[in-house]
């Protein structure tokens, strides 16, 4: 199994941020849609956004994403308005669903392949990249944007990357074996081979 990781981006966020704010920032920055989307959506499709240049060679596209929890914020707000008597509005109920925010992403960026949001542990990382390797065998011409969430009481942060099958003039990238090795090659930002050797363990 050989897949190439031909691009990555970032978009982060201060937790506090206001809502009407943020979706102002990022409309602005990306020209995406934006109406009704809580924080935790729009750091997603800015960082997916970042890469629009990267995948858009691609006629079939797959998502595959991984988070801890949905947007917290929106729960908290649904409660608060429970607590006031007010009713839930219908939008912001569907929106807590763990892959409310795949399904807009999918929709902003065309994406019609596979649609996939994995709950996260303590190797989100290197099995997210396994999921994607393995949409990749399933169909060898697509590409496969991977997201991953991560959040401490101060900041949310999502990172994206484009993931497509080896070609041989990928010979040129660093590569590596095992998944456990991606952490230090991710920090250098670069075009990465990753080749699993279908015998030794993947992860």
């Amino acid at each position: 199994m050989k897949f190439t990781l031909i691009a990555q981006s970032e978009y982060r966020h201060p937790r506090d941020v206001d809502l009407k704010t943020f979706r102002r920032t990022v409309k602005q920055e990306f020209d995406v849609e934006v109406r009704r989307l809580d924080c935790f959506t729009l750091c997603g499709i800015a960082a997916v956004a970042s890469l629009k240049e990267r995948f858009t060679e691609f006629e079939q596209l797959s998502l595959i994403s991984c988070a801890q929890y949905f947007s917290v914020e929106l729960v908290q707000q649904m409660i608060i308005d429970i607590d006031a008597g007010k009713a839930i509005k219908p939008i912001d109920f569907v929106s807590t669903v763990g892959n409310a925010a795949n399904f807009y992403i999918a929709k902003q960026f065309s994406i019609f392949g596979s649609n996939l949001f994995l709950g996260a542990d303590s190797q989100s990382l290197e099995k997210t990249f396994l999921m994607g390797a393995l949409e990749l065998s399933a169909d060898p011409n697509q590409g496969v944007i991977l997201l991953l969430w991560n959040e401490t009481e101060e900041e949310r942060v999502c990172r994206a990357y484009v993931i497509r099958v080896a070609s041989a003039s990928d010979s040129q990238f660093h590569k590596i074996s095992h998944l456990h090795d991606l952490v230090a090659s991710l920090d250098k930002n670069e075009p990465l081979v990753i080749e699993l050797e279908s015998e030794k363990p993947l992860i």
